[in-house]
């Protein structure tokens, strides 16, 4: 049967979702049609898998192939015939022939706008991506829609700034005006079409004009959002109101101080029976959990305890660890080491511990690991290495427990369990491990069970505050009229501190905290798009650079930023300092893991392969862990340029127990193996796998001679 020609064929996505034919004849699709459609429009093409994962996310593989076969059928009907999404078994994408106004709209963006573009910027384009649907039942995809409807928010004030920049770049302004109108009827409340708006009326010689946009954009302010106008907007209207000859001066970012009493709050409120706690468990020589919800307060509370016992030290695992055998480890064993150089460890552990840290071991490679015997040893060097380390302090920390790698959770159990059955009346620090409430994973869920069980543990759970204790807090912080809004940002955040404070930073950025609590701001629970507010005022160069540490993670260093940016030092400085001021890094991590994962949801697909091909070159030259440079390039889409380095790694760690993740690599190299036609060097990495398997005494995975 002959295809039918895709011509003319058109999806709407912004707003409620729509298909239209040739001839005008509108077709509304079902969630799930319309959710295929804006994956590919927005990610470009994709894994069929990995959609249908999406979209089906609790039914059986063969249910979720067919039900991607059915839909993929039911749109072939509504266009009569015509394939709207084109691929095979393994990849989907968009059909040439389909017009999708996402697709557009993200082309317009840093280019010339067409002019129906522009068109459909004034009729509404901004209404959102798939208006009206939801997806509580599809977690991964409600996610991604989340972020997806922020970016399609973005791109439509990016293309509509653009454009009116251009123009009054070309002193087109009158063309330039008619587009400031248009933004300023749909968004109102936007400050930055208030401001186009007043500059481009005086420009016009129309200096009451300006003056009435102003008025009218104070009034929406205040009513709407109970704020007044930013400094840049009221600098430009003193500027027009002392002169109606001179151009006004170009506008400048500012953005208002936060009092360091926010930065920091001076009193911990509401967290009185976890220290009492926290004091019984020490007393008992127990090893104590912390847990709560991100935002909850675990590092604050846990460092104020230590700094009332004494020496005490904090370590922290990162997301990137799980895929990083004793990533946490080595970690954890840099900061003791730089913090206690005058600690001697015997010669046979500098030996074994050089396996993880090769600073401490000479040049001569050492021989791998192949017996339990050999195994054992490894074990009992760490166990003496973190003893001998830890003999001066009085209280570790370890945060982020949920992100601790497999390997690293094994030997650091087994050097704990060690401790715990030293003797009796030794002295040993308080240990204090915190993570996520709901997230370890299971070999470390495991292990606090088993401490548990055995009485030599105890887990302390963190709430949320109380609208009385977050009234507390608000006094702590000596600003005024903070305590007014108490009862209503312990409504809107919850009562998670984390929540309560980017809120509060929210109110004195906008000049909001002295008015009425605003009517209009982001849901509950969500503090992303509060972060990404205040990143979108950072600098461009700062914006990039807090978008390529959020892509390097646990590896980022500042010295990789002017190599795979193109910045000097001078202009590096400038965007970390920027960066520590809004509170988004701290040297060179991030403040907290919201942050991070808001910076990440702030890049777009394309933008992030690009990221991650620049740190892949970065890491390929720094001479970087070769599972480093591997994740890089694949995160990229360079594929073949990852194999060797992940072909490496699976070598490497089949050198190191266990060999899970050695395994692991191997299957993914395998699979790449076979994508690119390398059939036989797929067959030697199959094999590999299965060699790893039976090592760790895991069934060896099937295969298949299909």
């Amino acid at each position: 049967m002959q295809q039918a020609d895709m011509t003319g064929w058109s999806a709407q996505l912004l707003g409620y979702a729509r298909l239209r034919g040739p001839d005008g004849q509108g077709v509304k699709l079902e969630r799930r049609a319309a959710a295929l459609l804006a994956y590919l429009g927005v990610e470009g093409p994709a894994d069929k898998g990995a959609v249908a994962g999406l979209l089906w996310p609790d039914s059986p593989p063969a249910t979720v192939r067919n039900n991607m076969r059915q839909l993929l059928r039911r749109l072939r009907l509504l266009c009569g015939g015509a394939e709207l999404v084109e691929g095979d078994h393994q990849q989907l994408a968009l059909s040439p022939g389909l017009t999708l106004d996402v697709v557009r709209l993200r082309r317009a963006v840093g280019g010339a706008v067409p002019p129906d573009v522009l068109a459909s910027l004034s009729q509404g384009a901004g209404t959102g991506l798939l208006s009206g649907l939801s997806f509580d039942d599809c977690d991964e995809l409600a996610r991604w829609l989340d972020g997806a409807r922020t970016a399609v928010d973005g791109w439509v004030r990016k293309a509509r700034e653009e454009e009116v920049q251009r123009r009054m770049d070309t002193q087109d302004w009158r063309a330039a005006l008619a587009l400031a109108e248009a933004w300023a009827q749909q968004e109102p409340e936007s400050e930055q079409a208030g401001r186009h708006l007043i500059q481009l009326h005086y420009l016009l010689g129309d200096r009451g004009a300006a003056l009435a946009a102003f008025e009218r954009l104070r009034a929406t302010l205040s009513h709407d959002l109970g704020v007044t106008p930013m400094p840049e907007t009221l600098t430009l209207v003193r500027s027009i109101e002392r002169s109606a000859q001179r151009a006004p001066p170009a506008l400048r970012p500012t953005r208002r101080a936060l009092p360091l009493s926010v930065l920091r709050p001076p009193v911990l409120v509401g967290r009185e029976e976890a220290l009492r706690q926290l004091q019984e468990g020490a007393a008992a020589g127990q090893l104590l959990f912390v847990t709560g919800e991100a935002g909850s307060g675990k590092t604050r509370l846990t460092e104020e305890f230590a700094a009332s016992m004494g020496n005490w030290v904090r370590m922290e695992a990162r997301p990137s660890d799980q895929d990083v055998p004793y990533a946490s480890q080595t970690r954890a064993l840099r900061v003791h080491l730089a913090r206690s150089p005058d600690v001697q460890l015997p010669e046979w552990v500098r030996v074994e511990v050089s396996r993880l840290l090769p600073e401490l071991g000479g040049s001569s490679p050492l021989p791998p690991i192949v017996s339990e015997a050999d195994e054992l040893r490894f074990y009992d060097a760490h166990a003496e290495a973190i003893a001998l380390l830890h003999r001066d302090s009085d209280v570790v920390i370890v945060d982020d427990v949920q992100f601790w790698d497999q390997a690293s959770a094994k030997v650091f159990m087994y050097a704990l369990t060690r401790l715990l059955e030293g003797k009796q009346g030794a002295r040993r620090p308080v240990f204090i491990d915190c993570y996520r409430r709901g997230e370890l994973p299971h070999y470390s869920e495991a292990n606090v069970r088993k401490l548990v069980d055995a009485g030599v543990a105890r887990v302390i759970e963190l709430g949320t505050l109380s609208a009385g204790e977050v009234r507390e807090l608000l006094a702590g912080l000596e600003l005024p009229d903070a305590e007014h809004h108490a009862d209503a940002l312990a409504r809107y955040t919850g009562g998670n501190p984390l929540y309560v404070m980017e809120t509060l930073k929210h109110l004195i950025e906008t000049e909001a905290l002295h008015k009425e609590w605003p009517p209009r701001l982001p849901p509950p629970g969500r503090v992303g798009p509060l972060i990404q507010r205040r990143m979108e005022r950072l600098s461009p160069r700062a914006r990039l650079t807090a978008q390529l540490a959020a892509m390097a993670d646990v590896h980022f260093r500042a010295t990789l930023a002017p190599e795979a940016l193109q910045l000097s030092v001078e202009h590096l400085h400038a965007a970390l300092a920027e960066l520590e001021s809004a509170q988004i890094l701290v040297g060179e991590r991030f403040t907290h893991d919201l942050v991070m994962e808001a910076v990440r949801a702030s890049v777009s697909a394309s933008a992030a392969r690009f990221l991650h091909e620049r740190l892949a070159r970065a890491f390929e030259q720094d001479a970087a862990p070769a599972i480093v440079v591997a994740h890089h390039w694949m995160e990229a889409g360079q594929d073949e340029r990852a194999l060797p380095f992940l072909l490496t790694a699976a070598q490497v760690d089949e050198r190191l127990l266990p060999k899970g993740q050695a395994a692991g690599h191997y299957a993914r190299a395998a699979m790449l193996l076979e994508a690119a036609g390398r059939h036989e060097e797929a067959v030697n990495a199959r094999a590999a796998e299965a060699r790893c398997r039976r090592a760790e005494g895991a069934p060896a995975p099937e295969t298949s001679g299909a």
